[in-house]
């Protein structure tokens, strides 16, 4: 995460909702660079997304790590 932000994320009022849509944007954006590779929208992917506050000295540094399957999963096939 930028520098300038992490500031206001770690002040906000409701980290919990503020996390879970980070969450949520981040597996849609994977979502759409997948179906804009395979050129459609009928595709699913398997992707985990958790998410970390600290980096490993100790200070606050959003970011977050993701798990992609390799290729994507078409439910009609």
């Amino acid at each position: 995460m930028p520098e300038q932000l992490r500031i206001p994320f770690h002040n906000h009022s409701n980290q919990k909702r503020l996390y879970f849509r980070f969450l949520v944007l981040a597996e849609a954006c994977l979502l759409e660079l997948i179906q804009a590779h395979f050129k459609t929208d009928a595709c699913k992917i398997a992707v985990i997304v958790f998410i970390h506050t600290h980096s490993y000295n100790g200070n606050y540094n959003l970011h977050l790590p993701v798990i992609l399957a390799e290729g994507a999963f078409f439910p009609s096939n």
